[in-house]
């Protein structure tokens, strides 16, 4: 069952609202500030209506399509609004009444006792985050949007995973397609050849190895060879048998968002309820993986920032990234020079270090667990800070 938690925001809370199709009167829940707001997509109409009076007589409130009590729509989309005791009164109520409504005391009840706790599953590994971490981005092509061509020679892979080592950085992203705004796909044996040397290497070198790919050949040549993670930009929506690969060696799995392909996903992207839509996809990536063999412990996901996004959309996502944890995954956030920071401060690629660091450092306040980049020097002493920060309290 699809579910999705709204942070307690008057605008954000408004917009549910008003997207579900609810009378104006209900935008009056958006001034309460109650702690947990959690929609349910798509229940049906007679489920809807107790639903809401369950949750009325709970002492909290529900919003549903204003068409409900009439039986007007078939469906609608519910966003209860209370506090904890609330939501547990009515798990309680709930799991006696019809139309289904047992499931969702379920979810509600899986939310209430459920810490999260974000772990990573990786072949013969375990990555926790007590303390978050770096992804440093090894692109092997001529035309990624930053550091085309900086790694197409295997001697400066070999100088660079080196300085890595080096300064303490033991995770690396593998990519050997460009997928920039207007990128052109590549061959399965091309891109091959571009990552499997660069592959093999960092793994003889001790490194956890992710490899940046949506396809399912080139995935499992690499992790043939040892590679551990699989960054899919598509979240196993451009192949099909990407999952079952994945599960075949146990690896670990980023599970991103696009809307489109690289080639046009810029091309005016539009959403009509956004942070559902990334949320909606993801939760479908993940029961894809599921089906074929994955567990919930080797997924992590990507909310895709730049791909089929607006500069608004971006920041949007940046703002209210915290909803992504209701699944209970690491999240990982692709920041690092993206254009989302140049539309801001209006630099080029090669200035935008600075603006980089300080969105990447919203992300980590906002619930990010692994930030992927090409500055990891600079990502190093950010990544200090915040852990310092995050550990630091009063000694009683």
């Amino acid at each position: 069952m699809f579910k999705e938690l709204v942070v307690s925001d008057k605008n954000r809370l408004e917009y549910e609202i008003i997207k579900l199709g609810a009378h104006p009167y209900a935008k009056k829940i958006a001034l309460r500030g109650v702690p947990l707001n959690i929609k349910f997509k798509g229940i049906p109409t007679a489920a809807a209506n107790v639903l809401k009076q369950e949750a009325i007589a709970s002492g909290i409130d529900a919003a549903v399509h204003m068409g409900t009590a009439g039986c007007e729509v078939e469906k609608t989309d519910v966003l209860i609004c209370g506090d904890l005791k609330g939501f547990s009164r009515l798990a309680d109520r709930l799991k006696i009444q019809p139309f289904g409504l047992k499931d969702i005391a379920d979810e509600i009840d899986k939310i209430l006792k459920s810490p999260i706790h974000k772990i990573l599953h990786i072949r013969d590994k375990t990555l926790t985050f007590e303390e978050k971490k770096i992804m440093a981005i090894i692109n092997v092509t001529p035309d990624s949007f930053s550091d085309g061509g900086k790694f197409t020679e295997l001697n400066a892979v070999i100088s660079y995973l080196s300085k890595l080592k080096e300064i303490g950085i033991s995770l690396v992203d593998i990519g050997g397609e460009s997928s920039r705004p207007g990128a052109e796909s590549i061959s399965v044996e091309e891109e091959l050849n571009r990552v499997l040397p660069v592959v093999q290497l960092a793994v003889s070198e001790g490194f956890i190895v992710s490899v940046d790919t949506y396809k399912s050949k080139v995935a499992e040549e690499c992790l043939k060879i040892g590679a551990h993670i699989i960054n899919d930009i598509s979240g196993f929506h451009f192949d099909e048998d990407m999952p079952k690969v994945c599960a075949d060696y146990n690896a670990g799995v980023c599970l991103m968002h696009i809307k489109g392909v690289p080639k046009t996903m810029q091309d005016n992207p539009k959403y009509n309820n956004l942070l559902e839509e990334i949320k909606y996809y993801i939760y479908e990536s993940i029961e894809m993986g599921l089906k074929k063999g994955l567990s919930e412990d080797n997924m992590m996901i990507d909310p895709g920032f730049g791909f089929g996004k607006s500069l608004d959309d971006n920041y949007l996502i940046l703002k209210y990234l915290k909803e992504f944890e209701s699944f209970g995954k690491p999240i990982l956030v692709g920041l690092s020079r993206k254009s989302m920071v140049g539309g801001v401060i209006e630099k080029p690629v090669s200035e935008r270090v600075v603006g980089s660091k300080i969105v990447e450092t919203i992300a980590l306040l906002n619930g990010a667990d692994i930030i992927r980049t090409h500055d990891v020097e600079e990502s190093l002493d950010m990544m200090k800070i915040f852990n310092f920060y995050n550990r630091v309290c009063f000694k009683c």
